[in-house]
């Protein structure tokens, strides 16, 4: 009996799981951030933020302020989410994975916008989807209101999930 491989071609190896969030999702959201502390080394991104932290900064390391943007590296996201959760104003990009901090986030975050995958920007892996769900989990109202404009911008990306006022549990735009 002869086995086939799983999947039809090689998986690309790279030396990075850096990808760049496009800068639509950057005109939905129609905010200027105060910080992006997971921002790439030596390259431009469509980040609208007055400060960055790279990899040679270690943003975990640094003092977060203000609103923040963050995009971290999905092959460690852990110790990004725990840091963000302390923080906890701003915005949140990352895989839908199966992770404690992602249990921890949907049942804090004001407001989620689940999104399918799309394709990211960067140099060498320019238009490659992330093959899984991505969220963004928004922290604090100003971070609501910009993932509410986002989700009335771009509907077929995804769904909008808001913390009620009147109720803890969180409900689903539209839904009555």
């Amino acid at each position: 009996m002869s086995t086939l491989p799983l999947f039809a071609a090689p998986v690309d190896r790279t030396e990075t799981d850096e990808r760049y969030t496009p800068r639509w999702i950057f005109d939905a959201l129609g905010e200027t951030f105060d910080l992006d502390p997971a921002s790439p080394v030596d390259a431009e991104t469509n980040v609208p933020a007055r400060a960055a932290f790279t990899r040679n900064d270690d943003g975990l390391a640094q003092p977060w302020h203000g609103f923040v943007w963050l995009n971290p590296p999905f092959s460690n996201s852990t110790p990004w989410s725990e840091r963000f959760l302390e923080h906890a104003d701003g915005i949140w990009l990352g895989p839908h994975a199966n992770a404690r901090w992602l249990h921890r986030m949907l049942c804090t975050a004001d407001s989620i916008w689940l999104m399918r995958d799309f394709a990211f920007d960067h140099p060498t892996h320019a238009g490659k989807r992330s093959s899984m769900p991505l969220t963004m989990f928004g922290y604090g109202d100003r971070a609501a209101r910009a993932l509410a404009r986002a989700a009335h911008a771009a509907p077929d990306v995804g769904v909008l999930v808001s913390r009620s006022t009147e109720t803890p549990e969180l409900t689903i735009a539209g839904e009555q």
